[in-house]
């Protein structure tokens, strides 16, 4: 699950601090954007704790969820029907489907906002593995003023933004990086996945619910 994703679950679970706690299940999405390690604990924040472990026990969740699983299946072997290279078709059939549902879930006025709460949380709670080359807490605060201007994902309802961000975070990668063959692979597929992945939503959810007993 993406980010936006994690944040919209964290909405679940009753919270006098709800920014704080939906912040938190973000964190080790936006820890991987900037390339930084978390230090062990990563905060001594009770709150935005309890969101990383919500986060990692989402994910489990997540990625047993039968209908995610099919998702995910159907995407890959449209891409591979359309000649997409297996590099960049594994990758697109896994984060594709994510972006796809997150598109969907912005839609949801109690997601957008809770969202937008939650990236203006503050970051300085946060812990950095001080043997790590990048420096956590100068990446992250570039990632959360960034976040925090663009605020809700919208352009995700859109297909040909969905495949700027992928083509944009596969490209510094060899062998996951689409040609522009691929692109145009990912570009079809993409399309048609679409309308099933915002059908498939609600489903999505609520196996989540119930995996996470809410």
């Amino acid at each position: 699950m993406n980010f936006f994703g994690h944040c919209a679950v964290a909405t679940w679970f009753a919270s006098d601090q709800a920014a704080a706690h939906g912040f938190g299940a973000m964190v080790p999405d936006f820890a991987v954007m900037v390339r930084a390690r978390l230090a062990t604990p990563a905060t001594e924040d009770a709150v935005v704790a309890q969101g990383i472990d919500l986060h990692h026990r989402t994910d489990s969740a997540f990625h047993h969820l039968p209908s995610v699983l099919g998702l995910m299946r159907e995407l890959g072997e449209r891409l591979a029907s359309y000649g997409c290279a297996r590099g960049p078709a594994r990758a697109v059939a896994h984060i594709g489907v994510e972006l796809l549902l997150d598109g969907e879930l912005a839609t949801e006025a109690a997601y957008a906002q809770a969202y937008v709460a939650a990236i203006g949380s503050e970051a300085g709670v946060l812990r950095w593995d001080p043997a790590d080359d990048v420096d956590g807490s100068a990446a992250m605060a570039q990632l959360q003023t960034r976040l925090v201007g663009y605020g809700v994902p919208h352009d995700l309802q859109r297909t040909d933004a969905i495949v700027h961000r992928l083509h944009r975070m596969l490209q510094p990668r060899p062998r996951l990086a689409p040609s522009a063959d691929d692109l145009v692979a990912i570009q079809r597929a993409v399309d048609e996945m679409r309308q099933r992945c915002v059908v498939a939503t609600p489903t999505v959810m609520r196996g989540l619910r119930a995996a996470l007993a809410v």
